[in-house]
């Protein structure tokens, strides 16, 4: 088998192994679906352009900080956008005194009543409005915070797989995800009486 050939199928293995959780990483990171998805194909070219020939061993590391370096600098692009358009509120430009001429949507009505009584529509709105108060209170937590809940909770991750993931100690995912953890049932404790 020819090294190039080797060398593909190493690097597919790799991200097969690799791009999911990486995704989660950077979606924790930057909370938007398409551009965790960017950052993560664009630090796998990187890798593969780069670092393709370095030892199979260091790639995790090489491409974790690829990662990194792309998802900071989306932040890097969002700040500088936050402050254009602030720049531009600011001064009046651009306000939109028209109606987008967008009409609302007709509710779907309900075909049959639920046992407990709580029709569709007004399920559908609570769990809206439950859906909301989680992302207002992941959005509240500290980025290493996100991450390593997302990859603990909706990615059933270990906490040594999340610190491989996270390249830090597992002590320090402990400690993250405890701290996660604590903050979210304070900020969701009216979501759980309710509930």
């Amino acid at each position: 088998m020819p090294a190039d050939n080797q060398s593909n199928q190493e690097l597919d293995r790799f991200f097969a192994t690799h791009g999911e959780n990486a995704y989660y990483v950077a979606y924790a990171a930057l909370w938007h679906h398409e551009t965790a998805m960017d950052v993560v194909q664009e630090s796998m070219l990187g890798l593969v352009e780069y670092y393709r020939d370095k030892p199979a061993g260091q790639w995790p590391a090489l491409f974790r900080t690829i990662l990194n370096s792309r998802i900071n600098d989306v932040r890097r692009r969002r700040l500088i956008e936050q402050g254009k358009h602030k720049l531009v509120s600011l001064t009046g430009l651009f306000r939109k005194d028209r109606e987008d001429g967008n009409a609302a949507e007709e509710p779907d009505l309900p075909s049959d009543n639920r046992d407990d009584r709580i029709t569709e529509p007004e399920a559908g709105m609570v769990a809206a409005q439950l859906r909301e108060k989680l992302t207002q209170a992941l959005h509240s937590l500290s980025e290493r915070q996100r991450q390593v809940f997302v990859l603990r909770e909706w990615r059933g991750m270990t906490t040594r797989e999340t610190a491989v993931t996270l390249g830090c100690s597992e002590n320090s995912v402990k400690q993250h995800h405890y701290r996660a953890l604590r903050e979210l049932r304070k900020l969701l404790a009216e979501v759980w009486d309710y509930a």
